[in-house]
């Protein structure tokens, strides 16, 4: 019994925080609508085209604004308010989703208007990314920050496994536009929370020319040895592994003879598995000591995503999405963790910028590349090809990477 009140104490330790607990609210809700616009947008492109080449087109498109505009966010971050500029994200990414709702419902959507509003869309992650988990930091300080950021991973999780199977329900029911309709109206309890935060004048960083603040926060992130081997460990999976996303349709359907909804089905289980990761981390992460914890988890997510692709039954290859998405998400929350704590205040979120790159910004490349190689050799081996080179990183770093504290 101590242990489960100390892990329910440790859970509510953010949330007895006003602003924290509005935020988180408000949040909530978003992801869920975020994750029923991305399970039909990826479908909506593949009946369009069908072409795994176009998804892959669509998650480059989706994350090259992280690629182009997350440095200067990172910059824009520790030199002006984070609530004007979440605000301004939010308001941005509700207007592109009523437009891709209008033109379902017109019956006048192409392929363009869905990768050009996909920009729109990543252009607002690209500046939120690292604003929303610096003003993380802002809300709560230093001690309950682990168990902060566990609490909004479970909050996305739990809409990765939510938002696919809302989606599959709308679509089959209601129709496409009706899941861009529903994420537009869902970034209005956000809006309002942001709106109802009180926070008291930070002091922020003297304001330096954006160049020379650009070039601060990369000479830090390269010369703190923590920082820049998890940094290294984010780009490899990002690069070899994330495409699996935008390449589920394919798969779903050539491999497994399945439809738009053992689609959501297979996108919600991975979904569970992320949530069960993001609800483990959140009771126990303030205790676990993350540097081998996180490429431990790169090994595993490694694993099950190969066995995803081998087994030849719908249900198994979703128990393996399970499994990947727990312990995708206990690498990343450890990293993010990790990569505040060892940043100065100053150069936070510009820290946070850089992990946006490696994260997000890195994905189109391996999007782009797993698409078009999935056209010539088969999305299978394409998916295997990255499992391999990831599960080999991940073991270098573990076995001969540790000579210095990481």
């Amino acid at each position: 019994m101590p242990l489960f009140e100390e892990i329910a104490s440790n859970l509510l330790l953010p949330l007895r925080i006003r602003n924290f607990r509005l935020f988180f609210l408000g949040q909530s809700i978003s992801l869920v609508g975020t994750w029923i616009h991305t399970t039909a947008q990826r479908w909506l492109l593949y009946e369009l085209t069908d072409s795994a080449f176009y998804l892959g087109l669509l998650g480059a498109i989706s994350s090259l604004p992280v690629l182009l505009f997350s440095l200067p966010a990172g910059y824009l971050a520790d030199h002006l308010p984070k609530k004007n500029l979440l605000l301004l994200s939010q308001t941005v990414a509700s207007l592109q989703a009523g437009i891709l709702a209008a033109l379902v419902y017109l019956n006048l959507v192409q392929v363009w208007h869905v990768l050009a509003l996909a920009f729109v869309l990543g252009t607002t992650v690209a500046l939120e990314f690292p604003v929303r988990h610096s003003f993380i930091y802002e809300l709560v300080g230093k001690e309950p920050l682990v168990t902060a950021l566990s609490l909004h991973s479970t909050a996305f999780n739990l809409a990765r496994f939510l938002g696919p199977a809302l989606a599959g329900f709308l679509m089959a029911r209601f129709g496409l536009g009706s899941c861009f309709l529903a994420n537009a109206l869902s970034y209005l309890p956000v809006i309002l929370a942001l709106l109802a935060i009180q926070l008291p004048n930070a002091q922020k960083a003297p304001v330096k020319k954006p160049l020379e603040g650009l070039r601060e926060g990369l000479k830090f992130a390269w010369k703190t040895l923590p920082i820049r081997a998890t940094l290294s460990l984010i780009a490899v999976t990002s690069v070899f592994l994330l495409p699996y996303a935008v390449l589920l349709p394919v798969l779903t359907r050539e491999r497994f003879g399945g439809a738009a909804e053992e689609f959501s089905f297979m996108m919600a289980a991975n979904g569970l598995g992320a949530l069960c990761g993001a609800l483990f981390m959140a009771g126990f992460g303030r205790e676990i000591r993350r540097d081998r914890f996180i490429v431990f988890n790169l090994l595993l997510l490694s694993v099950w995503l190969a066995a995803t692709v081998i087994t030849r039954h719908l249900y198994a290859a979703s128990f393996c999405l399970l499994l990947a998405g727990f312990h995708m998400v206990c690498m990343f929350t450890s990293a993010n963790a990790h990569l505040q704590l060892n940043a100065t205040d100053e150069l936070r979120g510009r820290v946070l910028s850089i992990f946006s790159l490696c994260f997000l910004g890195l994905f189109p490349l391996g999007s782009l590349l797993a698409g078009t190689l999935a056209e010539k050799f088969g999305t299978e081996n394409v998916l295997l090809l990255g499992s391999s080179v990831s599960f080999l990183a991940g073991a270098f770093v573990y076995f001969k990477g540790f000579s210095r504290k990481f």
